[in-house]
Protein backbone atom coordinates (compact mmCIF):
# COMPACT_ATOMS: atom_id res chain seq x y z
CA UNK A 1 0.00 0.00 0.00
CA UNK A 2 2.75 2.28 -0.57
CA UNK A 3 4.03 2.64 3.02
CA UNK A 4 6.96 0.61 4.79
CA UNK A 5 6.29 -2.34 7.11
CA UNK A 6 7.45 -0.62 10.15
CA UNK A 7 5.03 2.21 9.80
CA UNK A 8 2.31 -0.01 9.76
CA UNK A 9 3.71 -1.78 12.94
CA UNK A 10 3.75 1.53 14.65
CA UNK A 11 0.37 2.19 13.65
CA UNK A 12 -1.11 -1.20 14.86
CA UNK A 13 1.41 -1.22 18.42
CA UNK A 14 -1.38 -0.64 20.82
CA UNK A 15 -4.30 -3.65 18.62
CA UNK A 16 -4.55 -6.85 20.02
CA UNK A 17 -1.69 -9.11 18.17
CA UNK A 18 -4.55 -11.61 17.30
CA UNK A 19 -6.25 -8.71 15.29
CA UNK A 20 -3.47 -7.79 14.11
CA UNK A 21 -2.58 -10.97 12.27
CA UNK A 22 -6.09 -11.19 11.01
CA UNK A 23 -6.23 -7.66 9.16
CA UNK A 24 -2.36 -8.46 7.84
CA UNK A 25 -3.22 -11.82 6.61
CA UNK A 26 -4.36 -11.33 3.53
CA UNK A 27 -1.95 -8.74 2.57
CA UNK A 28 0.16 -10.73 3.09
CA UNK A 29 -1.10 -14.15 0.85
CA UNK A 30 -1.30 -11.21 -1.92
CA UNK A 31 2.02 -9.71 -1.46
CA UNK A 32 3.98 -12.86 -1.04
CA UNK A 33 1.77 -16.00 -2.40
CA UNK A 34 1.28 -19.33 -1.08
CA UNK A 35 3.91 -20.39 1.09
CA UNK A 36 2.44 -24.08 1.47
CA UNK A 37 3.28 -24.30 -3.05
CA UNK A 38 6.86 -24.06 -2.11
CA UNK A 39 6.85 -26.45 0.22
CA UNK A 40 7.10 -24.62 3.51
CA UNK A 41 4.45 -24.67 6.27
CA UNK A 42 2.97 -22.05 7.83
CA UNK A 43 3.47 -20.86 11.17
CA UNK A 44 0.38 -21.57 13.75
CA UNK A 45 0.77 -18.04 14.84
CA UNK A 46 0.76 -15.12 13.05
CA UNK A 47 3.61 -12.73 13.41
CA UNK A 48 2.67 -10.17 15.48
CA UNK A 49 1.73 -13.01 17.93
CA UNK A 50 5.03 -14.73 17.31
CA UNK A 51 6.68 -11.33 18.64
CA UNK A 52 4.30 -10.61 21.56
CA UNK A 53 4.04 -14.39 22.70
CA UNK A 54 7.52 -16.32 21.82
CA UNK A 55 9.65 -13.19 21.69
CA UNK A 56 10.70 -14.56 17.84
CA UNK A 57 10.99 -12.69 14.69
CA UNK A 58 9.33 -14.42 11.78
CA UNK A 59 11.53 -13.15 8.82
CA UNK A 60 10.40 -13.80 5.22
CA UNK A 61 12.77 -13.05 2.59
CA UNK A 62 11.61 -12.35 -0.80
CA UNK A 63 14.94 -13.07 -2.54
CA UNK A 64 14.55 -16.25 -0.80
CA UNK A 65 11.40 -16.88 -1.89
CA UNK A 66 11.89 -16.05 -5.27
CA UNK A 67 14.68 -18.58 -5.65
CA UNK A 68 11.89 -21.17 -3.90
CA UNK A 69 9.69 -20.00 -7.04
CA UNK A 70 12.60 -20.38 -9.61
CA UNK A 71 13.84 -24.13 -8.35
CA UNK A 72 17.20 -23.14 -7.27
CA UNK A 73 16.61 -23.45 -3.55
CA UNK A 74 14.72 -26.81 -2.49
CA UNK A 75 12.67 -27.23 0.26
CA UNK A 76 13.21 -31.14 2.38
CA UNK A 77 11.55 -32.95 4.87
CA UNK A 78 13.32 -32.77 8.63
CA UNK A 79 16.85 -34.69 9.31
CA UNK A 80 16.90 -38.17 10.93
CA UNK A 81 20.78 -38.13 10.61
CA UNK A 82 23.48 -36.67 9.47
CA UNK A 83 25.98 -39.29 7.61
CA UNK A 84 29.37 -39.34 6.18
CA UNK A 85 28.60 -38.01 2.53
CA UNK A 86 24.81 -36.35 3.29
CA UNK A 87 21.93 -36.44 5.23
CA UNK A 88 19.02 -38.64 6.00
CA UNK A 89 15.30 -37.38 5.93
CA UNK A 90 12.74 -38.33 8.10
CA UNK A 91 11.37 -40.48 5.18
CA UNK A 92 13.92 -42.60 4.54
CA UNK A 93 15.50 -41.30 1.55
CA UNK A 94 18.76 -40.07 1.50
CA UNK A 95 21.35 -37.46 -0.74
CA UNK A 96 24.91 -36.22 -0.63
CA UNK A 97 25.99 -32.50 0.17
CA UNK A 98 29.15 -31.09 -0.15
CA UNK A 99 27.78 -28.69 2.85
CA UNK A 100 26.15 -28.54 5.75
CA UNK A 101 25.16 -25.12 6.99
CA UNK A 102 23.11 -25.39 10.12
CA UNK A 103 20.96 -22.33 10.97
CA UNK A 104 19.61 -22.78 14.60
CA UNK A 105 18.47 -19.04 15.34
CA UNK A 106 19.96 -17.34 18.22
CA UNK A 107 18.71 -16.34 21.84
CA UNK A 108 20.71 -14.47 24.37
CA UNK A 109 21.14 -15.87 28.05
CA UNK A 110 22.98 -13.24 30.32
CA UNK A 111 22.70 -14.86 33.80
CA UNK A 112 26.58 -15.92 33.17
CA UNK A 113 27.38 -12.36 33.08
CA UNK A 114 26.06 -11.39 36.07
CA UNK A 115 25.72 -14.02 38.23
CA UNK A 116 23.87 -14.64 41.61
CA UNK A 117 21.54 -11.74 40.72
CA UNK A 118 17.88 -12.76 42.24
CA UNK A 119 14.86 -11.79 40.04
CA UNK A 120 16.78 -10.21 37.32
CA UNK A 121 16.40 -12.57 34.76
CA UNK A 122 13.27 -14.91 33.47
CA UNK A 123 13.49 -18.83 33.28
CA UNK A 124 15.24 -17.75 29.68
CA UNK A 125 17.95 -15.83 31.07
CA UNK A 126 16.26 -12.77 29.49
CA UNK A 127 16.07 -9.15 31.83
CA UNK A 128 12.61 -8.76 33.01
CA UNK A 129 12.80 -5.12 32.51
CA UNK A 130 14.71 -3.40 29.67
CA UNK A 131 14.31 0.21 28.42
CA UNK A 132 14.35 1.30 32.19
CA UNK A 133 15.67 0.79 35.68
CA UNK A 134 15.95 -2.00 36.97
CA UNK A 135 15.45 -3.37 40.79
CA UNK A 136 18.66 -3.49 41.04
CA UNK A 137 20.30 0.22 41.53
CA UNK A 138 22.68 1.38 38.75
CA UNK A 139 21.45 -1.66 36.31
CA UNK A 140 20.23 -1.03 33.13
CA UNK A 141 19.45 -2.70 30.08
CA UNK A 142 18.70 -1.73 26.69
CA UNK A 143 17.52 -3.38 23.43
CA UNK A 144 17.05 -7.14 25.00
CA UNK A 145 13.45 -7.16 23.71
CA UNK A 146 11.83 -7.83 20.64
CA UNK A 147 9.73 -5.33 18.90
CA UNK A 148 7.36 -5.38 16.24
CA UNK A 149 8.42 -2.03 15.53
CA UNK A 150 11.78 -2.03 14.48
CA UNK A 151 14.53 -3.12 16.42
CA UNK A 152 17.26 -0.48 16.03
CA UNK A 153 14.11 2.11 16.17
CA UNK A 154 12.94 0.29 19.74
CA UNK A 155 16.85 0.35 20.95
CA UNK A 156 16.96 4.15 20.11
CA UNK A 157 14.13 5.16 22.39
CA UNK A 158 15.12 3.06 25.02
CA UNK A 159 18.94 4.39 25.30
CA UNK A 160 16.89 7.88 25.27
CA UNK A 161 15.33 7.04 27.90
CA UNK A 162 17.82 5.24 29.72
CA UNK A 163 20.48 8.07 29.53
CA UNK A 164 18.17 10.29 31.63
CA UNK A 165 17.41 7.65 33.84
CA UNK A 166 21.22 6.84 34.17
CA UNK A 167 21.82 10.71 34.38
CA UNK A 168 19.66 10.90 37.35
CA UNK A 169 20.92 7.67 38.88
CA UNK A 170 24.26 9.36 38.88
CA UNK A 171 23.66 13.00 40.36
CA UNK A 172 21.71 11.20 42.78
CA UNK A 173 25.17 9.33 43.95
CA UNK A 174 26.87 12.31 44.08
CA UNK A 175 24.71 14.27 45.48
CA UNK A 176 24.30 11.71 48.68
CA UNK A 177 28.25 11.16 48.82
Amino acid sequence: MGLPILTWAILYQHLPARLVDTVNAPILRLALGSFEKLGLRRAAKGPRQMIDEDGRVPMIDVGTLSRLRDGSIKVRGGIDRLTNDGVVFDDGKSEGFDAIVLATGFRSDLRSLIPDMENVFDAYGRPHVTGRATDVPGLYFCGQTVSPTGQLREIGLEAQRLAGDIRQYLAARRDAA
